[in-house]
């Protein structure tokens, strides 16, 4: 059985040209291999996501409410294209909001051609009855859909451009470095610093380059950070610190403008460096032409974009989120234009981290209060502050319950519609739900009981709420519900799963198992074949993630439109799970993943062992594993920790050293400064322990994970004589699942070393 001996040569050459290595090593002879077919291809492209999404309709709801009030109205799939569709709750009503044919005619005798009524191209709509207005074609368009009249409207649109205020009157941009006030009528321009450059610039954002490289175009570094008031008087900006932040560099081997390798650079905080961009918050203030460096701390960037996050509220202050480096101290802040005075309006710390990815803030001016979310009791709850001095007046919500999202606030009754997970016992903790509490954290109501994931949206007046909610068996249904008691008006849509279902295509089976701990549930999907034959042995396939920022197991209708449908219809079953460590189930199962981000697959490998116990058709002899991003570090290190369980592995985009990765969502998890853990949980120190068939591969125009993560994996691998399988694929960035070619890499990976047949040879994935 020959092995691949020139993964070294082929892994520089790939550096340089963007080439590839084989992904034919141990081979076994034709002769005594049995080989799948090409239909056998054909069909697993069928069950790909781009192919199964078209088939399913109105999986989801988004109500568009009229003027404010309770009736709204929402865009409908049919047979033949859409429909758009008119509800009035107070009279139970239900109807299309126009009549299409009508409207198409009377869009042609405007002057918009060739219009299909089953599909009308309405964009930006607006409604207010009997009047609607829309772009259709690129013209403004405003028609009475009493009388069918259309007319468009010839008034141009002001040109919006970067930095513009909401009254179209100023701008705001860099210029060398420095901020500049234009008045758009006269062009009359004022200098407001002077002080700014390269190193220390104002006002500047480092964008993701990843939006022009894909348009193949050239890297735009300054685009300008110039949040205004609602009434145009202030801008919030700052002048941002980046003397000491490195930049990474990305290389074009292929293009179109010659032979000679193109190079991106850009900002880029990595993990565990010394020093970050630090951003001190500008106030300008129009009438004086003024630039104002606020007293307040500096505010760090973890990755691109603009390094601070917040807004205008409707009392005219503006709020800002502001974490140190560290993560164990995070606060919410307050700028008074007036004043020019900064204060901060909650302060959280924890020894360990504050997750800025749960924090929520919504004001009341009108109760001279503000809701503010913390996980410091265990779960995600809300709060009840005084907004004068930020202090505490009672928690709204308690128990071993998480809050999701606050979905609105009726100040007038004083209740908080809110959805969370996990208070329902008997069910799946991860089920969303809609709940009502007054402010005081009195009456808790659940207002939507159906065992299932629920996605609500309220009613501007707070009496009715639409209610769309499935499971990961069953297809979605959205309900029109009376915020009083959660009974429902109507039945306003069913998802239409008829064409997917006719396919063939079967829901996977939940499952739950108990942690490594022998006592913690874990819930799961088995994703199977739709030709499974319980009476079969079928090869694992570990769906691997465990990013602490999220949980990622399907909980509603959406699993036909993942990777695994078509793996498992090639002839494995595919596991989808949470273990400890992900979110969304309290501090104590999500603090397991503390400064332990390898610690993620362990609970993976006691699940499939379970289930191997419970189900005699899992070949825990064959056991693969793959995943992308921090799903790619996962699937490695896997490989690595337990090389007697995982015999198959492709890992894409992988973290494999979180120091070369970015800030922000590595320092979040392994803490900073840099501790021995960062070096031990390198895939780089365990690439030693390899010894199943591991594909590793990346986008050389990767810019959320750079390149040199798996690089330098691959450089660990070579000097550990390790045999692997290498690609790197030009032109492409993070997710490599767009990228059919390696799609197909990745089913015939696992059919040729995991279900030990030969793929046909040279298949081509088309849409």
């Amino acid at each position: 059985m020959p092995h691949f001996k020139s993964v070294a040569v082929m892994a520089a050459l790939s550096l340089l040209a963007g080439c590839q290595s084989s992904l034919n090593s141990t081979k076994l002879e034709s002769s005594t291999k049995p080989s799948l077919e090409r239909s056998d291809y054909q069909r697993a492209q069928q069950f790909l996501p781009q192919n199964l999404t078209p088939l399913v309709k109105n999986t989801k709801l988004t109500p568009n409410w009229i003027d404010k009030g309770n009736t709204f109205w929402f865009k409908q799939e049919n047979q033949t294209g859409h429909q758009y569709i008119y509800v009035d709750p107070l009279n139970n009503l239900q109807k299309p909001l126009f009549d299409h044919s009508k409207l198409a005619s009377a869009l042609l005798h405007s002057g918009v051609e060739d219009i299909n009524k089953d599909s009308l191209p309405l964009k930006s709509l607006n409604v207010e009855l009997p009047l609607i207005n829309f772009t259709v074609q690129n013209k403004g368009v405003q028609c009475d859909v009493n009388l069918y009249i259309c007319s468009q409207n010839q008034q141009p649109s002001v040109a919006q451009v970067p930095g513009m205020s909401p009254d179209g009157q100023w701008q705001l941009t860099v210029e060398q470095y420095n901020l500049v006030l234009t008045h758009l009528k006269s062009g009359n321009k004022t200098q407001l610093t002077t002080d700014g450059h390269e190193g220390f610039p104002y006002g500047l954002m480092h964008p993701n380059p990843a939006y022009d490289l894909r348009d193949n175009q050239p890297y735009q570094p300054n685009q300008v950070y110039a949040n205004w008031s609602e009434d145009s008087r202030y801008v919030m900006t700052y002048q941002i610190d980046r003397r000491n932040t490195g930049k990474y560099a990305l290389v074009r081997a292929s293009h179109q403008r010659g032979k000679r390798p193109e190079t991106t650079e850009f900002y880029y905080p990595s993990a565990t460096e010394d020093q970050l961009p630090m951003a001190q918050l500008v106030l300008i203030d129009i009438e004086k032409k003024s630039a104002i460096h606020l007293q307040a701390p500096p505010v760090m960037q973890t990755y691109y974009g603009a390094a601070v996050w917040g807004w205008w509220q409707d009392d005219g202050k503006f709020v800002y989120h502001n974490r140190f480096r560290g993560n164990r101290q995070y606060f919410m802040r307050e700028v008074n234009p007036e004043t020019a005075r900064v204060r901060a309006l909650i302060e959280e710390r924890d020894d360990k981290y504050i997750d800025p990815w749960v924090q929520q803030y919504w004001a009341l001016p009108e109760l001279n209060a503000f809701i503010w979310s913390s996980q410091k009791d265990g779960y995600q709850h809300l709060y009840l502050h005084n907004s004068s001095n930020g202090q505490l007046k009672n928690p709204i919500t308690q128990g071993n319950m998480t809050v999701r999202v606050i979905r609105g606030v009726d100040v007038k009754k004083q209740q908080v519609y809110f959805e969370a997970s996990g208070k329902e016992t008997g069910r799946d903790p991860y089920f969303r739900h809609l709940y009502r509490v007054d402010l005081d954290g009195s009456n808790l109501t659940l207002l939507t009981p159906e065992a299932a994931e629920h996605d609500t949206r309220i009613s501007p007046d707070f009496k009715y709420f639409i209610d769309t909610y499935s499971t990961a068996t069953e297809a979605p249904i959205s309900l029109l519900r009376r915020t009083q008691d959660g009974n429902v008006v109507r039945t306003l849509q069913k998802a239409d799963a008829s064409a997917l279902f006719a396919l063939g295509w079967q829901p996977p089976k939940p499952f739950s198992v108990l942690a490594g701990d022998g006592k913690t549930p874990l819930y799961g999907l088995m994703y199977l074949p739709s030709h499974f034959d319980p009476n079969k042995k079928y090869p694992v396939i570990d769906d691997i993630y465990t990013g602490p920022h999220n949980f990622f197991t399907p909980k509603s209708f959406v699993t036909y439109r993942s990777q695994a449908n078509a793996l498992a219809e090639l002839g494995f079953v595919v596991i989808k799970m949470d273990g400890r460590g992900t979110n969304k189930r309290g501090r104590e199962f999500h603090e397991y993943s503390f400064k332990n981000l390898s610690g993620g697959s362990d609970d993976h490998v006691t699940a499939i062992k379970q289930l191997g116990e419970r189900f005699d058709y899992l070949d825990l002899n064959r056991v693969g594993i793959f995943g992308f991003s921090a799903g790619g570090y996962d699937t490695a290190h896997a490989m690595f920790k337990y090389p007697d369980f995982f015999k198959v592995g492709v890992s894409a985009s992988g973290n494999h050293d979180f120091r070369v990765d970015k800030a922000g969502w590595n320092e979040m998890w392994m803490g900073y400064p840099e501790t021995p853990e960062w070096e031990a949980q390198s895939n780089l120190n365990w690439a030693k322990h390899l010894q199943g068939k591991l594909l590793i591969a990346h986008g050389e125009l990767d810019t959320n994970v750079h390149p040199a993560a798996t690089i330098q994996l691959a450089d660990a691998l070579m000097k550990a004589n390790k045999d692997f399988d290498l690609m790197i694929y030009p032109n492409m960035g993070h997710v490599l699942d767009k990228n059919p070619y390696f799609v197909r890499q990745r089913w015939d990976y696992f059919v040729r070393h995991l279900l030990g047949m030969e793929p046909p040879k040279s298949y081509l994935i088309t849409k």
